[in-house]
């Protein structure tokens, strides 16, 4: 039975903010899974796989400065908004967390055979420049919660260390292609959880919550054209 406008208020009352979210994402992410899948599953997944490490080094490079936008649009709202402030709390702990993980790809993608000054000077697909810029207007112009949706999915499906190590094994690649990976599949869980609880502590309105649904979707979506068209498949 569909939900009514009242019905799904005090679900998410009832379910807590960061469990309401996610129940929403796992609604929607089927078509993000299934390119994950093929993505990973690919007999030449040796070749592909450092092409992904671009592409995702593509948005990783700009997690922190956009977490910095997001952090002080939320200080500059924060007097006047409590939702804000709290935001503004969760991110200061949060940054020094990220702050070097770009680091960590690209001497992922250097370990793999590629010139580092290649990586840099190479321009970034429009896919990963989608991905994560329009977050930046998310957060500069509806509200900086908003970036609390995008991480619901960009730090909320990491490969588990087995499958990395399967990973390798099935490709022959070397492990220090993988570190980065591999330091997430420990990192982003305890991450996840941290923001769920900060999310739970906000006092949100219904506005803020479709604004990380929002957010979320757009992640996903762009997240799936990503991987779709590592592997040639049309969305």
């Amino acid at each position: 039975m569909p939900l009514t406008a009242s019905s799904e208020k005090e679900e998410r009352t009832s379910l807590g903010h960061s469990l309401a979210l996610r129940r929403k994402i796992g609604l929607a992410r089927g078509n993000m899974l299934d390119a994950l899948d093929r993505f990973w599953s690919q007999p030449d997944l040796d070749v592909r796989y450092p092409e992904l490490l671009f592409h995702i080094y593509s948005v990783v490079r700009a997690t922190v400065p956009a977490m910095e936008a997001a952090r002080q649009r939320a200080v500059d709202l924060a007097p006047s908004d409590p939702v804000a402030a709290g935001v503004a709390e969760y991110l200061a702990h949060h940054i020094p967390e990220e702050i070097g993980h770009d680091d960590w790809m690209l001497d992922d993608i250097v370990a793999l055979g590629a010139s580092r000054d290649a990586v840099l000077r190479r321009v970034p697909s429009g896919a990963a420049a989608t991905l994560v810029g329009t977050v930046y207007y998310w957060v500069l112009h509806a509200h900086p919660v908003a970036w609390m949706g995008y991480s619901a999915i960009a730090e909320g499906h990491p490969p588990s260390e087995r499958f990395l190590l399967e990973v390798i094994d099935r490709t022959g690649l070397p492990r220090d292609g993988f570190r980065c990976y591999l330091k997430h599949a420990r990192l982003d869980p305890h991450h996840a959880r941290e923001m769920d609880e900060a999310i739970d502590a906000l006092p949100l309105t219904e506005e803020h919550t479709t604004l990380m649904g929002v957010v979320a979707f757009h992640t996903m979506h762009h997240l799936t054209a990503l991987f779709e068209g590592l592997t040639g498949t049309k969305i």
